[in-house]
């Protein structure tokens, strides 16, 4: 469900780049038309046209941000550490919160699969700690360890309630639908996923075994 849930948004992403921002990009150029052309035009008409060309531009970035949101082309076209980039800076103006990313080594070679469940992972953790812990700050720090990658997604939030504090061990289950797609994610590709209390705040520990000979380039026309 998961792999076609991701296959989806890929679609639908392309789709909304492709064809709906197409669409609108020829609304635009047309409406560039009208505007050398507005001083034939009534004043009522010139302002109808100025909302009309502002709403058309916002529309284009919503898209333009949507379509990356559901699945950005850097995961393609330059790996999961341009795709990371790109979403931790976004995120953290929209959010105010100041996020750290280390990813070492940046050219790591990863297979789609695990290329796309580490973004989603890093989505739903950067998600959860705006949303819930309301921390400041958030650190991520992607390495490859021996034969393992292993990713790490640390806040200086609230932390988790004391009474999910007692769940840790039980596979992290009952702590939310989100977290219980991040563990199917990561069993899915045989690796482990810990969820540990700091002070303050709350470290997301994901491992997933790694083999240079299994591993495909996410580079360019991959």
């Amino acid at each position: 469900m998961l792999q076609a849930q991701d296959e989806e948004r890929r679609r639908i992403a392309r789709e909304l780049h492709d064809s709906t921002g197409q669409c609108l990009a020829a609304v635009r150029m047309n409406l560039q038309i009208l505007k050398g052309e507005e001083d034939r035009l009534s004043e009522n008409a010139q302002k109808s046209l100025e909302d009309a060309f502002k709403t058309s531009s916002s529309c284009a970035a919503d898209v333009r941000t949507l379509s990356y949101l559901l699945h950005p082309p850097l995961l393609d076209e330059l790996g999961l550490a341009a795709a990371l980039g790109w979403y931790t800076s976004g995120f953290g103006e929209r959010s105010g919160v100041r996020v750290t990313l280390d990813v070492s080594p940046r050219d790591l070679q990863l297979t789609q699969d695990v290329g796309t469940a580490l973004y989603r992972i890093v989505q739903e953790c950067l998600t959860n700690i705006h949303r819930h812990s309301h921390s400041p700050t958030a650190q991520i720090r992607l390495t490859l360890e021996k034969n393992q990658i292993v990713l790490n997604v640390t806040d200086q939030g609230r932390g988790l309630p004391a009474d999910k504090r007692e769940i840790l061990d039980d596979g992290v289950k009952g702590l939310g639908v989100g977290i219980g797609g991040m563990r199917e994610r990561v069993k899915q590709l045989g690796g482990t996923l810990k969820i540990m209390p700091e002070n303050p705040g709350t470290t997301v520990t994901v491992t997933l075994p790694w083999e240079a000979d299994d591993a495909r380039t996410q580079a360019p026309g991959s």
